[in-house]
C-alpha cells in the first residue's frame, strides 16, 4: 500500500511564501509530497512597484506590479495554489474563512504586513484596478498632498508624486528628528532629507499629524503648523498580519503581534512540536523588514524542512542580513546605503540603476516563475554593478 503523502502548507503568497513554495517544489517528489500555497489573492503583488502603480499609469506599473501565479510550479512537480483566507489554525489543520480545512505536516507562516493608506489593497483583481484608478484621480485632482510617516514608503511616495505630478505641493511629516530610523547612520538619513528638499518636498520633523486620513482642505500638526492638504496619505508602516494566530498558540506572539522564532526560523510552540516555521515581515527578529532579507530566510526554512522530511534535525540558522537600503526619489534618482567598509552611500545614478527605473519588476516576475531563480541573484548582480564603480 502506498504511503501517505506529507503536506507542506505555506500560508501567504508574498515574496517569502513564493520563495519557499518554489524551492520546495523543485526539491521534492510529487508522489510523496503535497505543497500547498494559500493566498488571499489570486495574483501576486510586487510591493516594490506599488508606490509608482498608485501614482501613475506611466510605464504600466499599475499592471506590472500584479503578477500571476500560473507559472509558479513546474509541470510534474508538487504544488497547488489555494485562494482563501486562513482564519484560524490548530495543531495539524488550517481553517479557511469559507469553511475548508487544510491538514498539514509542516506549516510555514509567511503572511506579511497589513498596510494602511494606498497600500491597503482590496482582494479582488478588478477591485484593485478600481482602487488604483481612484488613487490616480485623487492625486491628480489634489492641490496639496501630505504624507504622514518618513520611513522608506513615505519618502518614496513623495518622490513618485513629485516626479510624475510635479505641479502638486507635497509635504512629509515625520515624528523623529531625522528620516527613517536609527538603524541607519545619521549622515545617510540627512542625505534623504536633502534629496527630498531638492525635488521640492517640504519636510517637517519631530511633528505628528493626528487628523483622520480622509478628505481635507488643510490640516494642523501637533506643533501647530497649518498645511494645505486635499489628500493625506498614511505611510506610518504596517502591522504584522498575525491576528489569526492568537487562538493557535498565543505564546508565540509578541506584544506587537510578531511571531517568535528560533535561529532555525522554527516557531517555539508551547506543545514542543518543531513543524512550524515563519518567515518575512512577521518574524520577531532585530532587523529592518526589507525584501533583501527573504532569500536568506527562505534558504534556512527550506533547508530545515528538507532535513526534517528525511528524519534529520535542521541545522541551518538564519544569521540576519546586511542592513542595506535603496530609496528611490522617483525613477531618476534617490539615495542608498550599504553597511560595508566605512559605510557606502550611493546617489542618483546607482539608485536609479539598481532600483529606481524598473523597481525590480523583472526579478519579481522570475520569483513567481518556476524554476525559481533566487531573488538573491538580483542582489548579487546589483552588488556587481556597485563594485564596478568602487576603487577596489
Amino acid at each position: 500500500m502506498a504511503s501517505r503523502k506529507q503536506t507542506i502548507l505555506i500560508v501567504g503568497g508574498g515574496g517569502g511564501g513564493v520563495h519557499v513554495a518554489s524551492t520546495l517544489s523543485q526539491s521534492l517528489d510529487a508522489s510523496k509530497f503535497n505543497i500547498q500555497l494559500v493566498t488571499e489573492r489570486s495574483f501576486h503583488i510586487h510591493w516594490p512597484g506599488m508606490l509608482r502603480a498608485i501614482t501613475t499609469s506611466v510605464g504600466n506599473f499599475d499592471e506590472k506590479a500584479f503578477m500571476p501565479y500560473d507559472k509558479l510550479f513546474a509541470p510534474g512537480k508538487p504544488g497547488e495554489l489555494i485562494v482563501g483566507k486562513v482564519t484560524s489554525i490548530e495543531d495539524g489543520v488550517a481553517h479557511l474563512g469559507d469553511g475548508r480545512a487544510l491538514p498539514y505536516d509542516y506549516l510555514v507562516l509567511a503572511t506579511g504586513t497589513v498596510w494602511e493608506g494606498p497600500l491597503a489593497l482590496p482582494l479582488e483583481r478588478e477591485r484593485v484596478r478600481e482602487w488604483v484608478n481612484e488613487w490616480h484621480a485623487k492625486l491628480s485632482n489634489a492641490n496639496g498632498i501630505v504624507v504622514v510617516g518618513g520611513g522608506a514608503v513615505g519618502i518614496e511616495i513623495c518622490g513618485e508624486i513629485r516626479h510624475f505630478i510635479p505641479d502638486k505641493e507635497v509635504t512629509l511629516v515625520h515624528n523623529q528628528d531625522q528620516l527613517l530610523n536609527s538603524a541607519y547612520p545619521a549622515k545617510y538619513r540627512k542625505t534623504l532629507f536633502d534629496g527630498l528638499k531638492a525635488i521640492g518636498v517640504t519636510v517637517y520633523l519631530k511633528d505628528r499629524v493626528t487628523a483622520p486620513m480622509g478628505p481635507h482642505t488643510s490640516i494642523t500638526t501637533e506643533n501647530g503648523v497649518k498645511i494645505k492638504a486635499d489628500v493625506v496619505i498614511a505611510a506610518r508602516g504596517g502591522k504584522a498580519n498575525t491576528a489569526f494566530l492568537e487562538t493557535f498558540d498565543s505564546s508565540i506572539l509578541t506584544s506587537k503581534g510578531s511571531v517568535k522564532v528560533l535561529k532555525s526560523l522554527q516557531v517555539p510552540l508551547r506543545n514542543g512540536k518543531t513543524n512550524v516555521f515563519a518567515i518575512g515581515d512577521i518574524i520577531d527578529w532585530p532587523e529592518q523588514k526589507t525584501l533583501s532579507k527573504l532569500p536568506t530566510q527562505a534558504a534556512a526554512v527550506t533547508a530545515n524542512i528538507l532535513s526534517a522530511v528525511k528524519g534529520s534535525p535542521g541545522k541551518q540558522e538564519y544569521k540576519g542580513f546586511l542592513e542595506a537600503i535603496v530609496v528611490p526619489l522617483g525613477p531618476n534618482g534617490g539615495r542608498g546605503y550599504i553597511p560595508l567598509l566605512w559605510g557606502i552611500q550611493i546617489g542618483d545614478f546607482l539608485t536609479k540603476t539598481l532600483k529606481g527605473r524598473k523597481l525590480f519588476i523583472p526579478e519579481g516576475l522570475k520569483s513567481v516563475t518556476a524554476p525559481v531563480p533566487s531573488f538573491l541573484a538580483s542582489i548579487v548582480e546589483s552588488v556587481k554593478v556597485l563594485r564596478s564603480f568602487l576603487p577596489f
